[in-house]
């Protein structure tokens, strides 16, 4: 069944920080319709769809694999929205989960950390349409640099390595620069599932 990718767009619009749950209107409601929200992963239930961040990016990249531009979609999600994904990603693989973590001296923000086994991911969330290489190597030297201040800084969790990474909204052509991921969010899980077979190669502190 073809999907009206206005329709995707539409739903996405709702998503409000002040209503828990959308209700699927009935011009949309079929059963080939739900099938489709339910293989993208967006949790549904009586017809009604949690307003949490996790389905709000779920949907997002749907009406972008539908044809919606990406700019258009970027444009009603936020860095919150990436920030509560990560996390509840994260959460899901038993790690322990900091948001916003500040650093002083100097002044650093670090996005999202996540700690497991005394490995810290220390995350930088990017939702942009498109980027070029010397654009993202400078955003993984900026990522290098926090990590590095969180290690000589950190005084209260209890860390053996910090590993950099990069989440971005959609695929570009670099899986990593300078040994530093950039994992496109959907692929998020997968890449949390398979960290420890690959950590070896990544860029580490």
């Amino acid at each position: 069944m073809k999907i009206n990718p206005n329709s995707l767009l539409s739903l996405l619009k709702e998503f409000d920080s002040n209503i828990n749950k959308i209700r699927i209107k009935n011009n949309v409601l079929t059963i080939g319709f739900l099938d489709f929200l339910y293989t993208r992963g967006v949790a549904i239930r009586d017809k009604q769809i949690d307003a949490s961040s996790y389905n709000k990016i779920m949907i997002a990249l749907a009406a972008v694999e539908c044809g919606i531009d990406i700019l258009t979609v970027c444009k009603l999600i936020n860095w919150k929205d990436f920030e509560l994904f990560a996390s509840e990603v994260m959460k899901f693989h038993h790690y322990v989960v900091y948001k916003n973590y500040r650093i002083k001296n100097p002044t650093r923000q670090i996005d999202v950390i996540g700690v497991r086994l005394q490995n810290a991911l220390v995350i930088d969330c990017k939702h942009w349409r498109r980027n070029s290489y010397p654009e993202m190597v400078g955003v993984v030297d900026k990522q290098k640099e926090r990590g590095t201040l969180f290690m000589k800084k950190n005084k209260s969790i209890e860390i053996e390595n910090a590993y950099p990474i990069i989440i971005t909204f959609y695929p570009n052509e670099f899986q990593s620069v300078n040994q530093v991921p950039i994992v496109p969010i959907s692929s998020f899980n997968s890449f949390l599932i398979d960290f420890d077979n690959y950590k070896q190669n990544f860029f580490r502190i």
